[in-house]
């Protein structure tokens, strides 16, 4: 028997699909709309016919033809769809948004309608019709946390009812935490995986336990430490302010170091440089403050007078200044990180992250390069599904499969 195949949608820059081609599957196409992402994608892919991996709106009412006219792709060519739709209609801020317009008296109270009709989840929808398309052997989809408590949870339910009524009567979801399995970040996420096998859904067992918890040996001797930021980080070159990137904005740079950690080991695998190691342009107060900062600290731990030196509002910023910590794994990194750094500053050296730091904390190996402008590489990381996570699940979806 071949490898599987899949086909993820909203797929950039590729970190599902990293996760299952490192599990010994392979790619046979992608779709997205935003086009660093595909760029990336290609690069990263090459074995992907360039026409594959599609950037097209995949809220047009006939993408899935478009994508089955352009790719070739047919009924049995696709074995898996991946992808993280992104519904607006549960957001934080979709949620925020409509509730202040219904307020306002310019919206009525949203209705308890099935999910799929909901017309600010059309992104969902066209994932669903490329299911039905396909009718690939399985499917997982990814999304926010906030899903998972929105219409007291009824939201959850429903959209295991859509896999249902297009054929997968075998689903379940479950929430992860991409630290579990080794990534040094806690990123809490909900997926989906749906089948139209009988074999009972399985979830990948956790790798990573926190390194004064529980007594590991007592479940498995494998069990590891979660890892740390300067596990994923601290081997990498120093850096001056700002670096200035190249035409190919890969800016490749020698390691500082031989692997420190485990982690260093497996994520450098064979390269002798790193690329994409580029950061941003910080002013000089900023940078005196930063030096005041100890690994861990938040902007409400400053002094008043560091905080009077910078001029910010401290109800507005008592959280956003945030200074990774060494010896403990990072918070969730978030696309937004190409507008605020200030939430990632570097643990040791006065600056925030760069963008191959950040992409350390998602676990993207460094033979991974991201292409596009410095701000669209962080939102590609920002919003991508950390590949070791995706690999856990990739192992556990081929024995349901295979």
């Amino acid at each position: 028997m071949g490898k599987l195949s899949f086909v993820e949608i909203f797929g950039v820059p590729g970190g599902l699909s990293m996760g299952f081609e490192l599990a010994g599957m392979k790619s046979v196409g992608a779709l997205d709309i935003f086009k660093p992402g595909i760029e990336t994608y290609r690069k990263n892919f090459p074995k992907v016919k360039k026409e594959n991996v599609v950037c097209e709106d995949a809220s047009v009412p006939n993408v899935v033809e478009k994508f089955q006219k352009t790719t070739s792709l047919k009924k049995g060519d696709v074995d898996i769809i991946i992808g993280g739709p992104p519904c607006q209609g549960f957001s934080t801020m979709g949620r925020i948004k409509m509730a202040s317009l219904v307020k306002n008296g310019q919206k009525k109270g949203i209705s308890d309608a099935r999910f799929i009709n909901d017309k600010r989840n059309h992104l969902y929808k066209s994932f669903i019709k490329f299911v039905d398309k396909f009718k690939p052997k399985a499917i997982v989809m990814e999304n926010v946390l906030g899903m998972v408590s929105y219409k007291n949870g009824t939201v959850v339910k429903q959209i295991e009812e859509d896999f249902r009524d297009v054929g997968y009567s075998n689903v379940d979801s479950k929430v992860l935490n991409a630290l579990d399995y080794g990534v040094p970040q806690s990123r809490k996420r909900i997926f989906f995986i749906a089948t139209r096998t009988n074999k009972p859904i399985t979830w990948p067992k956790e790798t990573h336990f926190p390194k004064n918890g529980m007594d590991r040996t007592l479940i498995s001797p494998n069990l590891k430490n979660q890892t740390t930021v300067w596990d994923a980080i601290g081997d990498l070159p120093l850096l001056r302010l700002p670096e200035k990137m190249s035409k190919v904005s890969q800016s490749e740079k020698k390691y500082k170091t031989v692997p420190l950690s485990d982690y260093q080991k497996w994520i450098r695998g064979k390269e002798e440089k790193v690329a994409n190691n580029v950061t941003r342009w910080h002013r000089e107060k900023d940078i005196q403050v930063f030096r005041n900062m100890k690994p861990g600290g938040r902007w409400s731990e400053l002094s008043k007078a560091d905080r009077k030196k910078i001029g910010y509002s401290d109800e507005s910023f008592v959280d956003k200044w945030k200074r990774l910590p060494i010896d403990s794994h990072s918070w969730t990194v978030i696309s937004h990180l190409h507008k605020d750094g200030y939430m990632y500053i570097h643990p040791k050296q006065h600056r925030t992250i760069s963008v191959r730091e950040a992409a350390r904390l998602q676990s993207f190996p460094d033979s991974f390069v991201f292409c596009g402008s410095r701000s669209a590489q962080f939102i590609q990381i920002g919003n991508a599904v950390p590949p070791l996570l995706s690999m856990a699940i990739a192992k556990n979806i081929k024995k349901q499969v295979s």
